[in-house]
């Protein structure tokens, strides 16, 4: 009977999802203060300042708005402005500090650079682009982030890096460059040339790296990306999930390698994740590189959503007597959880199976209509 074929699929199906889903990692009981709403103001804050374009006054001003709001946090935290070149034009990645005295360094990044040119918009291409969810929304949820962390610092077993990275978005794609003759993220390329004069690495080692990219918009859902450490995005999917994001963190996501600010970090062996959505052909977000990556298209729950993900994930590694013994997949040197293609490759043979067990039920049960005739001639 077809409906026992199916039946045995989504059952078999299903128990591959759900141990592959619980996994052993279990969230921490913790009180979580991101505030979506304010996340959006930082956004907003972002593009009330103009386009923040690699070695233009607006560019300055994010860069000064940043320093700002870390200021408010605490006047005495540590910030460091590093300078570099691309092409003659002046850039600067900010880096902030958070529990310089601890040993293990948790990296958040975000670029902050908008594009140059809407390569992609096919009425207004060499206008500007507002960067509302490509950079800013990233910053909007570090900001957050790092106010809703400082309160806690002291239990927190980790030193946390906030960065934010020019110069990512000017490189060349299929309309053009953002600005001539760029590459994609040349600022984490600088940064991470320079990362042994950020830190002491006879003293301090990093533990993982993980980047925010449009990761505010509205239908927010993100894909895995391939170059990320399997184990450590991993981790983020399971931590949302269990925060009941499953739409944002699907059970099975669209797999594809993005070059993204984090690749530089992932070069130097530190464990990487990129949390991005798939921007090339999503009808959901269809604003990549164009006028429309605008504050209209920014979602407060996606902010919240991603911004309570990683503060989740803060918490259950780095907490201090937590109520609970957290097992998660530290240090995230490895591929530990079992690959999405696994689940890919072994739905079709699911259902294979399914359809051999309809085929030999059909089988059998007429062999016994056939024996029941004859022995009633």
């Amino acid at each position: 009977m077809l409906i026992l074929g199916t039946f045995v699929f989504f059952s078999l199906s299903s128990f591959i999802l759900v141990f592959i889903g619980s996994n052993k990692i279990k969230n921490v009981s913790v009180d979580l203060e991101f505030n979506g709403a304010n996340a959006y103001e930082n956004v907003e804050d972002q593009l009330d300042l103009g386009f923040r374009i690699p070695g233009t006054s607006d560019s300055n001003k994010c860069a000064s708005y940043f320093i700002s709001k870390f200021k408010d946090i605490d006047n005495n935290l540590t910030y460091i402005i590093h300078d570099f070149e691309v092409h003659s034009t002046k850039c600067q990645n900010i880096l902030f500090k958070i529990n310089e005295d601890r040993e293990d360094i948790v990296i958040l990044g975000a670029h902050y650079d908008s594009r140059a040119k809407a390569t992609k918009d096919s009425e207004d291409s060499d206008d500007p682009v507002p960067g509302a969810n490509d950079g800013a929304s990233g910053c909007a949820i570090l900001v957050e982030l790092a106010e809703v962390l400082y309160k806690r610092k002291d239990d927190l077993e980790c030193q946390i890096w906030f960065v934010f990275f020019d110069a990512e978005d000017q490189g060349k794609d299929e309309g053009g460059y953002g600005i001539k003759d760029w590459d994609w993220c040349e600022g984490s390329r600088e940064f991470v040339d320079k990362l042994d004069h950020f830190y002491d690495s006879k003293e301090e080692e990093f533990d993982c790296m993980i980047l925010l990219d449009m990761v505010g918009g509205e239908g927010l859902q993100f894909i895995k990306e391939e170059y990320s450490t399997s184990s450590l995005i991993e981790e983020l999917f399971e931590v949302g999930r269990q925060l009941g994001y499953s739409n944002e963190f699907p059970i099975i996501p669209i797999s594809s390698l993005v070059f993204d600010d984090h690749v530089a970090f992932l070069e130097e062996n530190i464990p990487v994740a990129d949390l991005i959505i798939n921007f090339w052909n999503n009808p959901e977000w269809p604003h990549h590189h164009t006028t429309h990556d605008d504050l209209s298209h920014i979602s407060k729950r996606s902010l919240k959503v991603t911004g309570t993900t990683i503060e989740q994930f803060i918490y259950n590694n780095y907490l201090q007597e937590a109520d609970e013994v957290y097992v998660g997949n530290y240090p995230w040197k490895d591929n530990n959880n079992v690959s999405n293609q696994f689940i890919i490759y072994t739905f079709p043979i699911l259902l294979g199976i399914s359809v051999l067990i309809t085929f030999f039920f059909f089988i059998h049960r007429n062999t016994l209509k056939k024996r029941e005739i004859n022995s009633n001639q």
